[in-house]
């Protein structure tokens, strides 16, 4: 596991979930800077290559700014947000899990979920994203993962 071990954060990462209602916007919410998403592609990718593995990264709060982006209840919705967040890559090819767990947040995935995770993360610098992957049981204990411009 040279890759992942060798792997460094970099950039601006912020990670949310709204606590209220449940029902608009489901699951935790992701958005980072230009040079935290390319660290963010950096680590998919040494996960990937690796093939097993994970890393713990420090994250900051999200922004009056970010948080607007998705207006959830013209941004009077209450939220949380961990310090940190790990992400593990599991052995199981198609297995997804993202509880609503604070510090640390843990995002574990199997390799069939690494083509989507890219794909959100590199749409973020971009100007894309309001869009999820992930589990969502009813909108009832969601373990989706936004992603936000």
């Amino acid at each position: 596991m040279q890759h992942v071990n060798s792997w460094k954060p970099s950039g601006r990462i912020s990670l949310w979930r709204y606590t209220e209602p449940l029902h608009h916007h489901p699951g935790w919410h992701l958005h980072a800077d230009a040079p935290g998403c390319a660290s963010l592609l950096s680590l998919m990718e040494a996960l990937a290559t690796d093939g097993a593995g994970g890393r713990t990264l420090t994250l900051a709060p999200p922004s009056p700014g970010l948080l607007a982006v998705p207006n959830n209840r013209g941004n009077r919705a209450r939220w949380v947000a961990p310090e940190t967040l790990r992400i593990r890559l599991l052995a199981a090819p198609d297995e997804w899990s993202f509880p609503a767990d604070l510090d640390p947040a843990l995002l574990s995935f199997g390799c069939a979920w690494i083509t989507r995770l890219r794909a959100g993360i590199a749409d973020i610098p971009g100007g894309r994203g309001g869009y999820a992957i992930g589990i969502d049981h009813d909108r009832t204990c969601s373990e989706l993962l936004w992603f936000w411009r």
